[in-house]
């Protein structure tokens, strides 16, 4: 009860903030620091994704613009973002009229940019809030996910990245064809840019909102720990690192991460991640990944590398928190679906006898689903975003 009182005090705060905002925006709206802004975001509290990456592209290719990204003082990544431009504090009044005042609010979640993402998305504050909406999305969709419908948000740019993902935001989600353009994901640019890779396999799951906020004892009894856990302390799992000298890197994802002390190290080739990831480097350095149905596949997969799904809880995965959408991954993926740690382990030992080398069938699939790699991905959206400012006099 004290919970719920205390939360909507809490939404209370939000929506007075805002409409003070809204109330000082014909003041303040041709002031400095909020006229004609460009304002970037992802959670608020990182800067790895797309909207680090176009704001950077930005920074350094138009400074003349005002930009700002909106991210957290306490952040790993705050001193990378301010070295770049100006930054705004999640929350602080500057915030507010930020949102409220800038031409283009542009953000990898829907309503990344708002004080609160879940609250001024049920309040549909996208369709009255003054400026232009970019979403350049978190990655590939390929699931239904209900919450993205034309019905349910209002965006003035939905960026996607292949084919079969454009067909699916016409006609599925309803989307005008002037909204929904195939500009790609800005974070791709940085994946061909010359790097080194290690002897690394990368193990990196996605979240699971029915255990996001259990207990530490739930989460132990869950499927998910039980099924990771039994996979990192595999014997045979130990052995084919030996041999081949390989080290494994485990990360769990953001919204999983306090769970990462319920993990402990089995073996010195295995390293349990503890700090924020930087995924981009963890992918790019890797060469192989094993996930169970992170978008992080897509990434991997665009740079020909091969993976490994590890599915073992697809029937609760896909009735608790999304539903299946047009990519099937026995047909469509670019590995080997295992339901069990012996089968990934198999598959595993597979790749490394043969040197970590794509196989023919998960190579064709790859050419098939993604267009040409390119590395104008920043450029292209930088572009289409000036074009919606142009079309509406800004």
């Amino acid at each position: 009860m004290l919970r719920r009182l205390f939360r909507w005090l809490g939404y209370a705060g939000y929506l007075l903030c805002c409409i003070l905002a809204f109330c000082l925006y014909p003041l303040v709206r041709h002031l400095p620091p909020y006229k004609g802004l460009w304002l970037f975001a992802e959670r608020g509290n990182d800067a790895q994704d797309n909207a680090f990456h176009l704001f950077q592209f930005v920074r350094k290719t138009a400074p003349y613009l005002s930009a700002a990204y909106l991210i957290d003082r306490k952040s790993p990544d705050f001193v990378r973002v301010a070295r770049l431009g100006r930054t705004i504090q999640p929350g602080s009044f500057s915030h507010y009229l930020a949102f409220v005042c800038a031409d283009v609010k542009i953000s990898t979640h829907i309503m990344g940019y708002s004080p609160n993402p879940y609250l001024f998305t049920k309040l549909k504050f996208d369709r009255m809030l003054p400026g232009k909406k970019v979403f350049l999305q978190h990655g590939i969709l390929y699931n239904s996910i209900s919450s993205l419908s034309a019905e349910r948000i209002h965006v003035d740019l939905f960026v996607c990245s292949v084919p079969k993902e454009y067909h699916e935001l016409l006609t599925l989600y309803h989307h005008p064809k002037r909204v929904v353009q195939p500009l790609g994901l800005c974070r791709y640019d940085r994946l061909f840019q010359a790097h080194s890779e290690k002897r690394q396999i990368l193990v990196m799951p996605t979240w699971r909102l029915f255990l996001r906020n259990c207990s530490n004892r739930t989460f132990q009894d869950s499927g998910y720990f039980q099924s990771f856990h039994c996979l990192l302390c595999h014997r045979k799992l130990h052995a084919l690192l030996e041999q081949y000298d390989y080290e494994l890197v485990f990360q769990l994802h953001p919204e999983m991460q306090h769970f990462t002390p319920c993990f402990t190290n089995s073996h010195p080739r295995i390293h349990i991640s503890t700090a924020p990831p930087d995924t981009q480097s963890l992918l790019m350095e890797s060469k192989l990944l094993i996930t169970d149905y992170s978008s992080v596949f897509f990434d991997f997969s665009y740079l020909k590398k091969p993976l490994i799904y590890f599915q073992f809880d697809s029937e609760d995965f896909f009735s608790a928190q999304y539903r299946p959408g047009y990519f099937e991954f026995e047909k469509d993926g670019f590995g080997p679906v295992c339901r069990k740690v012996d089968e990934v382990l198999n598959a595993l030992q597979t790749y490394l006898a043969g040197n970590m080398q794509l196989p023919s069938l998960y190579k064709k699939r790859v050419d098939t689903f993604f267009p040409p790699p390119r590395t104008d991905h920043c450029a292209q959206t930088f572009s289409a975003i000036q074009d919606l400012l142009s079309d509406s006099g800004k």
